[in-house]
């Protein structure tokens, strides 16, 4: 299966990507890469035998996943770095929002470090297990609560705004000392999700630096770019030891050893979407990844709706009655299909690509690209990268809401007219042209 996957992406490289050269597409490379590597893992596995399937290869749901990714990447295909130069050149407001989540991050990395540290001392696999108490005990503090993990969730625009930052010409704008202190914000994520012994929050803030950099990379000069790449590599190290001290305490007694987890975490999601393609599998009608809009929805027509965490013991015993484990790894494609079946997923996916492409393909001309349509292109991406282990924005979709209600503030403060007094900032962007025009390697 993992075979058959990794050729479908080499053709739609050939016949997709390869086309684009020299036309941006840099989101689409970037999934591209990512999926590949996906069904390399899962090669090596399928080469080994610790993989244990429950059900025969189901290669049919290896085509399927295949068609959704393609699908998935074919709405980035459109986006071109070379536009975020118009961001760099227009921004308004900057220092207004800069400082709304610079402020807002700081505090709730203050609220969380406490819980994230008790979480890290001991035995991180216990406190794992002491999960529902953790919870109850942040749920505690209530609204504070809810604004220091909305002001979190919001790390990829800090990310963003820090990149726009080192981009400016020197003599419009450019901070990298502000930059750095908007990088130290974004790890309020990273701390937020440590709170609940987590080892997700390094790796998506890790995953989206890397493709937020790669944005903005034509737009940042040269040896600035090299120092950004070594503070990233050496703060990727940093953030490492805490993912490292959870996984040790996790799986250390694990028959192959800490190292195999690795492998497991990036590499058994094909074959665990097959083996839920072969259940007999209950569809949820977005009750399980939407469950926030599914009880707003019935709360307006007047329906009674089941909620998720009462729906839920239910639906993991039919998997478990089915000798598969329900919280693995499948991919985003494998929660839609729990939730809206083969067919109702590909319909999914398909407008949702639309809209990305939508999105995406409205740059140049009367309509360039603004800061906050950047945001929604990034928020956009977000779904399909970090879908390569799951679809991150389920169960209680704050992360949907809040950054899109973020992106809404940030069109109605930027408005539609440009700045008159910010045309020093486009005049010094043009003059920086070749550098922008210039392909990424």
């Amino acid at each position: 299966m993992a075979t058959l996957f990794c050729f479908g992406l080499l053709l739609f490289w050939v016949f997709a990507l390869r086309t684009h050269r020299g036309r941006g597409a840099e989101l689409a490379r970037l999934l591209w890469v990512m999926y590949f590597a996906l069904g390399a893992s899962a090669m090596v596995i399928a080469a080994t035998d610790v993989l244990v399937a429950v059900y025969p290869p189901n290669y049919g749901s290896a085509l399927f996943l295949l068609v959704c990714i393609a699908i998935g990447i074919s709405g980035f295909l459109r986006f071109n770095a070379k536009d975020v130069g118009h961001v760099v050149a227009t921004m308004r407001h900057q220092k207004l929002i800069e400082s709304i989540l610079i402020g807002s991050q700081f505090c709730a990395m203050i609220f969380f470090a406490p819980f994230a540290f008790m979480s890290l001392t001991g035995d991180a696999k216990e406190n794992r297990l002491d999960l529902a108490n953790k919870m109850e005990l942040l749920g505690s503090f209530g609204l504070f609560n809810t604004f220091a993990g909305a002001a979190s969730q919001l790390f990829a625009v800090s990310l963003v705004l820090a990149c726009i930052r080192v981009a400016q010409p020197a003599e419009g704008g450019r901070s990298v000392r502000r930059a750095g202190v908007l990088i130290a914000a974004s790890l309020s994520y990273v701390v937020y999700i440590l709170a609940y012994v987590g080892r997700d929050g390094v790796v998506y803030w890790l995953m989206t630096a890397l493709a937020v950099f790669l944005i903005f990379r034509l737009h940042i000069p040269g040896k600035l770019r090299n120092k950004i790449v070594a503070m990233g590599a050496t703060l990727g190290a940093v953030m490492l030891l805490p993912f490292m001290l959870i996984t040790v305490a996790r799986f250390a007694d694990w028959d192959h050893g800490t190292a195999w987890s690795f492998l497991e975490y990036f590499g058994t999601q094909i074959h665990t979407f097959s083996d839920y393609s072969s259940l007999d599998r209950p569809m949820t009608l977005g009750v399980m990844n939407f469950s926030m809009f599914v009880s707003a929805g019935c709360s307006l027509v007047g329906l009674q709706c089941e909620d998720w965490n009462i729906l839920k013991e239910f639906i993991f015993e039919q998997y478990l009655a089915q000798d598969k484990e329900p919280w693995l790894f499948g991919t985003y494609v494998s929660d839609f299909v729990g939730d809206f079946g083969f067919a109702g997923t590909l319909l999914a996916l398909s407008v949702f690509a639309l809209i990305c492409h939508f999105v995406c393909a409205r740059h140049g001309g009367r309509q360039p690209l603004t800061l906050s349509r950047l945001l929604l292109i990034v928020f956009l991406f977000l779904t399909p990268y970090w879908g390569i282990f799951y679809f991150r924005f389920g169960i209680i979709n704050g992360f949907i809401v809040v950054n899109l209600a973020f992106i809404l503030f940030v069109r109605l403060l930027q408005g539609t007219q440009q700045n008159p007094r910010l045309s020093t900032f486009a005049t010094l962007a043009q003059s920086r042209l070749p550098l922008i025009q210039t392909p990424l390697k």
